[in-house]
């Protein structure tokens, strides 16, 4: 159990450290143009590896068939409403929405 504890403290040290340059204001410390660029993509990388493995292999978890998996049919939906729509918070309303309609009916 004692490694457990160093390793928690050691990663609490790195994650504290790592983060207090970004928050201080204290400490001078600028991001490049190229790195901004490069983190921008964090956010949608991350709600993509989130959102794939449960709308593509949602439908094993319940009882129907890929094509009519809610999951699938809400997906799909979402997407198309967040490109006409342009309000995230009002197309993901919308997509929880029809998903929770599509598992009434499936």
């Amino acid at each position: 159990m004692n490694n457990f504890w160093v390793a928690l403290v050691g990663m609490t040290c790195i994650t504290f450290s790592c983060r207090y340059f970004f928050f201080s204001k204290t400490v001078p410390f600028e991001l490049g143009t190229k790195t901004k660029r490069l983190l921008s993509y964090t956010a949608p990388s991350v709600l993509t590896a989130m959102w794939v493995p449960i709308v593509f292999l949602g439908h094993q978890s319940a009882d129907s068939d890929f094509i009519t998996s809610p999951f699938l049919i809400a997906g799909l939906v979402t997407v198309v409403l967040s490109l006409k729509i342009k309000n995230t918070l009002v197309a993901v309303g919308l997509g929880m929405s029809i998903f929770g309609l599509l598992k009434v009916i499936f």
